[in-house]
């Protein structure tokens, strides 16, 4: 194993997934890709005619700096491990976004987080997880909330 995609979010899962991926990296001399992925905030085209969306504007900036955040703390979780350690923000659709990852950069394995919704939640509003862990053409290593 050379290549471990690691995806994060602001869940508390996601400090579990980087000492998981910070394990392995050591374990097997791997290089460590962190993403995480931001979904921008669109007006809908119904109310673009006179209407001021600046507040849009603010809370995809600050997406933007959490997301910047986020992974500067991943690179210190990691620090230390002998392979190199990259990070990437990816914009649009979590799920889709990760499995783009992973065609694009060809990891050995995928580590993720499951925030565990119930079945209910799951079946309304879908999971992340499982979408990837059904599409990527990686490993996937999926780690719960201890």
């Amino acid at each position: 194993m050379k290549k471990i995609l690691v995806a994060i979010d602001e869940s508390k899962v996601s400090e579990v997934v980087l000492e998981k991926a910070k394990a392995l990296a050591t374990v097997f001399e791997a290089d460590v890709l962190v993403t995480t992925a931001i979904q921008k905030l669109a007006p809908s085209h119904h109310y673009r005619f006179g209407a001021d969306f600046t507040h849009y504007d603010l809370v995809n900036a600050q997406s933007e700096d959490n997301a910047k955040k986020l992974l500067a703390h991943a690179k210190e979780v990691l620090e230390g491990i002998p392979g190199k350690c990259t990070t990437q923000i990816v914009h649009g659709n979590p799920a889709d976004m990760i499995i783009e990852m992973a065609d694009i950069k060809e990891p050995d394995l995928l580590i993720m987080g499951s925030r565990g919704l119930g079945g209910f939640k799951r079946a309304m509003l879908g999971s992340v997880s499982t979408k990837v862990l059904h599409h990527a053409t990686c490993d996937v290593m999926i780690v719960r909330d201890e």
